[in-house]
């Protein structure tokens, strides 16, 4: 991931944006908390799921308060065009 899509994260918490993976899954995600900086040893995205390409992972998870992405299987990050920020 560029600095700029971690900044897009980081800029984007509660409202709504579109990932992609190195798995291929395409996915429309609310941003819930970014863990990136000297504080944190790992560098992941906790979001809350809005839409994906592949729901059979998810399935097992009903009622979750959220998921985890490293940023290491993160292709392209970028805002969300419709959802923005009051996800209506």
């Amino acid at each position: 991931m560029t600095e700029f899509e971690i900044q897009c994260l980081k800029n984007n918490v509660d409202k709504f944006i579109e990932i992609e993976t190195s798995e291929g899954e395409k996915l429309v995600a609310k941003v819930l908390l970014v863990s990136h900086d000297d504080d944190y040893d790992e560098h992941e995205l906790l979001y809350e799921m809005v839409s994906t390409n592949t729901p059979e992972p998810y399935a097992r998870f009903e009622n979750s308060g959220g998921f985890v992405l490293d940023f290491a299987h993160i292709l392209s990050v970028k805002p969300h065009p419709k959802l923005g920020a009051s996800g209506e």
